[in-house]
Formats: structure tokens, C-alpha cells, sequence
């Protein structure tokens, strides 16, 4: 297995290493995993890089090499495009293939296409016509893929360098849980080796929706459809998502929330918390709000 340390960054970047060093994970400023490599090419995100313990290397800009004395600071022109390039180098020496993994009991349609490899689909799922697995994904039991829906396929994660846009692999999975439903046309990104895709247990998921790489769902929500969950967001128990609502990356919504039809949310939503409207707000506020506004004159 290819490490992530000095020898493998000079290899594969060709940038000379002053330190020897050995990370466990990649990640972005907040990552909350310990031994991370990360990258910083803006003011804005020094003094996370700088305060977050998880984060043992960085590469940086020249000028920026003062400020990471508490870091192992590896000076790039373009430290995005170093990081992402390295990124995807170790991702393919790493990629390993085994052969799929379909329970016996598990029925796919005849014209539905499952990867050969990389697939696990366990007992009692049925994958309907027209479907893809592609690899990287796990299915649990009893769940339901309706036709058309698309699992597995990489998110949008497109890079602007130097040196042109860099497309970034994803090395992560998308696991789903037991007695899932994913209706048709749904499409489901693969997530990042440092933060899978997750559909928990008992999830609901209607035609036509969209869920972005990293996203992590959890147990018995409901999505209804032309609902778009963008990368990385949260979204914990038993949560209503409406028609065409639309959650912003990043976000976290907590258990028993209620996302009514069409709504942009952009900021985190606590706990059983009803919102409305773009940008979204407490539903109360949303309609009092509202009946202000249709009380005066146009």
C-alpha cells in the first residue's frame, strides 16, 4: 500500500520534502481526523490550518511558510493543485479490486447493469430495470432500487489550477443501509476516502432525487422528490425533506426537522425545527413574514 509521506510526495510531485514525515488521512482545514494532509492557498483558511491539531502537513505558499511553524510546511506554486495531484496518484495505487459480492437471495432485473467488481448487495434487495451499481458500493438487506437510479458514480468535484482544471478521484464508497428504498432516476455519488456516502437504515427516497458525494443520511428519512442534498451535508434522524428542497453543502440538519416543498437550506437546522422558503427560516417567522408582506399595497 502506498503511503502518504515524504518519499511518496516527491515521487509523485516531484516537490522536495525538507522533513520526513507519515499521514493517515487527506482533508480540508476542519478535519477532524488526526495525522491529515492538507493545503492552504488563502488567507482566509490560515488560522484553522493553523489551530487545527488533526493537521500534521501542509503544502503551502512561500509566503505562508512563517505562519505554519507548527506544521510540516511543503512550499508549492500552487499548493491546490499539489494536494488534489497527489490526492489522485495515491488514489490509484491504492485502488484494489475484488470481485463482487451479490447474495444469492438478492434479485437483479436482467437489464439492470451491476459492476463485476467492488459491489456488495446483500439478502432480499431487488435491483430494478435499467438500474447501475457501479463500483464502490455496499447495499444491506431488503432494499429496493427502482429503475434508472444510478449508484456509485463520482461527484462533481472539478478543481481550477495553474496548470488547468483538475477532475478529482473519488476513492470513497456509498454504503446503504438495510430496507432502503431509492426511486427512479435517483443519482447517488461515491464519497471521498476521508468521508463516504451513507444511506442508513429505513431511509426513504423518492423519484428523481439527487445526493451528492458525502452526504451521510440518517435512519427513516424521507426525501421526496427533486430534492437535492449537495456534498457533505448532514442530515441525522427522521427527517421530512419536501419537493424539491434544496440543502447547501456542508449543512447540518438535526433529527426530526421538517424541510417544507422548495426549500434553500444554507444554515444548520436544529433539532425538530419546521422551515420554509429561499433562504430558508422557521416556518412561523416564514408565514407571518409573509402575511406582513401581502397586507401592504403593490
Amino acid at each position: 500500500m502506498e503511503k502518504i509521506n515524504q518519499i511518496s510526495v516527491e515521487r509523485y510531485t516531484g516537490v522536495k520534502v525538507s522533513e520526513a514525515f507519515e499521514c493517515a488521512y487527506f482533508g480540508m482545514s476542519n478535519t477532524k481526523n488526526k495525522k491529515t494532509i492538507a493545503f492552504v492557498d488563502e488567507e482566509r483558511y490560515l488560522s484553522e490550518i493553523i489551530s487545527n491539531d488533526n493537521i500534521t502537513v501542509v503544502f503551502c505558499l512561500k509566503e505562508m511558510l512563517s505562519l505554519l511553524e507548527n506544521k510540516i510546511a511543503i512550499v508549492c506554486d500552487d499548493p491546490r493543485f499539489t494536494f488534489y495531484n497527489y490526492y489522485n496518484k495515491i488514489t490509484e495505487a491504492n485502488y484494489v479490486k475484488f470481485k463482487s459480492r451479490i447474495n444469492s437471495n438478492a434479485r437483479i432485473h436482467s437489464s439492470a447493469y451491476v459492476s463485476e467488481y467492488n459491489v456488495v448487495i446483500d439478502e432480499g434487495t431487488y435491483v430494478g430495470p435499467n438500474a447501475t451499481i457501479l463500483p464502490g458500493v455496499e447495499i444491506g438487506k431488503d432494499c429496493y432500487i427502482k429503475s434508472g437510479a444510478v449508484i456509485g458514480s463520482e461527484g462533481f468535484e472539478i478543481k481550477r489550477t495553474s496548470k488547468g482544471m483538475l477532475n478529482v478521484l473519488h476513492d470513497g464508497k456509498v454504503i446503504i443501509g438495510n430496507n432502503v428504498k431509492i426511486g427512479a432516476n435517483c443519482a447517488i455519488h461515491l464519497g471521498f476516502s476521508f468521508r463516504n456516502t451513507i444511506i442508513s437504515n429505513e431511509v426513504k427516497i423518492d423519484d428523481l432525487v439527487y445526493i451528492a458525494h458525502g452526504v451521510q443520511i440518517g435512519k427513516g428519512c424521507l426525501l421526496i422528490g427533486k430534492s437535492m442534498i449537495s456534498g457533505s451535508a448532514t442530515l441525522k434522524e427522521d427527517i421530512w425533506v419536501g419537493p424539491g428542497v434544496i440543502v447547501s453543502n456542508g449543512i447540518t440538519i438535526e433529527s426530526d426537522a421538517y424541510l417544507t416543498m422548495g426549500s434553500v437550506v444554507t444554515r444548520d437546522v436544529s433539532k425538530g425545527l419546521k422551515v420554509t422558503g429561499n433562504f430558508a427560516i422557521d416556518h412561523d417567522k416564514f408565514i407571518s413574514n409573509l402575511k406582513d408582506v401581502v397586507k401592504k399595497p403593490i
